[in-house]
């Protein structure tokens, strides 16, 4: 079944109460992103693990695995697997500071950020999905993210 199928599927039987339906489009909506990014992860020849923890320490660079790991939500026996693969692949390099030689730090080796497309390609998967909505729908996508947004996390610590 493909994904227009599956989706039309879900539709002839949509939830009823309005928690009810924002969970369910908030699920679809995600399922359709990751389905996405599965595939499009391997055109790459990357998994989507692989895929997070890339995405990951391009906007945490020289994080440890344990910062890692909270970063991605993955188990730290899972990131360590993950990292010794990309290692050898040459996408992950490893260093250990001068200032502390108990701690290994993780970032993404210069050659491959030098030749990735990926994090672009990601960017603009959004970007290209969006370009058929007027003005009035994305200020409509927008308010109501940032509606939800701010409902889950009033009261919340920011940090």
């Amino acid at each position: 079944m493909n994904q227009k199928q599956e989706s039309q599927q879900l539709w002839s039987n949509p939830p009823e109460s309005p928690s009810e339906r924002i969970v369910f489009l908030f699920k679809a909506v995600q399922k359709i992103y990751r389905d996405q990014i599965f595939e499009k992860s391997q055109q790459y020849g990357f998994t989507g693990p692989q895929l997070g923890l890339i995405f990951g320490l391009s906007k945490h660079p020289y994080s440890t695995l344990n910062e890692l790991s909270d970063c991605i939500g993955l188990s730290k026996s899972t990131v360590s697997g993950i990292v010794n693969r990309l290692v050898g692949q040459g996408v992950v390099i490893r260093e250990i500071p001068e200032n502390n030689r108990r701690i290994v730090r993780l970032s993404l080796s210069p050659e491959f950020e030098k030749n990735n497309v990926i994090k672009e390609l990601f960017n603009n998967y959004i970007s290209d999905s969006l370009k058929g909505a007027s003005e009035e729908e994305l200020e409509k996508i927008i308010g109501g993210l940032e509606v939800l947004y701010n409902l889950l996390t009033k009261g919340k610590d920011p940090s």
